[in-house]
């Protein structure tokens, strides 16, 4: 049972990271409609006719169903195997929650036409859907870890100041959707300057993505002092933190980097899906610094 548990989580997670991705190439392609406003049928059809725009949208949902299927039974075997246990209890009930919200969400969004605002939340509920099932599945993983790993608590100075960078970075990952969704990935034409200027005028399309720009180095410095903590206090007993803050730090800045490209490319698909891959990683890594600087050491680690 442990085996297959620990298969399904990878294939969980790959599934989810592939929703993820899907979405961004729907939003990039602009085939959010390629189905004409009909859910679940495409253009009045279970098969659509062959166009790249209904193609790509339609395999989008066809991906969605089967990450709801794959997640689901993954939240249940994890659920029944480690019986008793919260962590997994609501993590496998928060990443269904959420990947049926998104879904619901993205359906809604076919039938009736949405908001930039609202379309951007459809990103933000698919990465929390995304993140659930990450961190179930790294539970189910790292389960015999957790006491070589976790042998001193975090402070609460600490604890508290991780889970406010997850939610400001979240906003950042909310500013970044909106920026697409409102055509404003060219706000700027260069990098890392903007319109040539170091501040420019902080209007329309410019003034968005220069705020998103703006955002994204604030959170790079959050990060970075995350990590100068981390490296100082948790080498030696919190193995887990410390090599999550050092990858959180490196997504982050490969995060800004990837931006960079997508505006040096000129919005190219590849940059702009290597980006939304960036970000998804980056904000599971930070979630799970979340979940595991509450965790305490047994007792038994404490007296050793």
């Amino acid at each position: 049972m442990e085996k297959w548990l620990k298969t399904l989580a990878v294939v969980a997670t790959l599934v989810m990271l592939g929703v993820m991705i899907g979405g961004s190439l729907v939003t990039k392609t602009e085939s959010g409609l390629g189905c004409g406003n009909d859910w679940p049928l495409c253009n009045g059809k279970w098969v659509p006719e062959y166009t790249l725009e209904s193609l790509i949208e339609y395999m989008h949902r066809f991906v969605t169903g089967i990450a709801g299927i794959v997640v689901g039974v993954f939240s249940v075997m994890a659920w029944r195997h480690y019986r008793g246990n919260r962590e997994v209890r609501n993590l496998a009930i928060f990443g269904v929650f959420f990947i049926v919200l998104e879904s619901i969400l993205g359906a809604s969004a076919v039938i009736w036409p949405q908001s930039s605002g609202v379309l951007a939340l459809h990103f933000g509920f698919s990465l929390l859907a995304f993140t659930g099932v990450f961190l179930l599945s790294l539970f189910v993983l790292q389960r015999d870890k957790r006491e070589k790993w976790v042998q001193m608590p975090v402070s609460k100075g600490f604890r508290n100041y991780i889970w406010g960078v997850t939610a400001y970075a979240y906003g950042v990952v909310y500013l970044g959707a909106y920026v697409r969704h409102t055509g404003s990935s060219m706000g700027c034409s260069d990098w890392p300057l903007c319109q040539g200027r170091l501040i420019p005028d902080l209007v329309g399309q410019t003034g968005i993505h220069f705020a998103h720009r703006a955002a994204a180095a604030v959170l790079f410095l959050l990060v970075l002092g995350a990590m100068i903590y981390a490296v100082r206090h948790f080498k030696e007993k919190r193995h887990d933190l410390y090599v999550a803050s050092i990858l959180a730090f490196v997504l982050t800045a490969l995060q800004i980097l990837s931006g960079g490209l997508v505006v040096l490319f000129q919005l190219h698909l590849y940059a702009t899906l290597f980006h939304s891959l960036v970000i998804t990683c980056l904000f599971g890594v930070i979630s799970y610094m979340c979940v595991q600087s509450l965790k305490q050491p047994h007792t038994s680690t404490v007296r050793h």
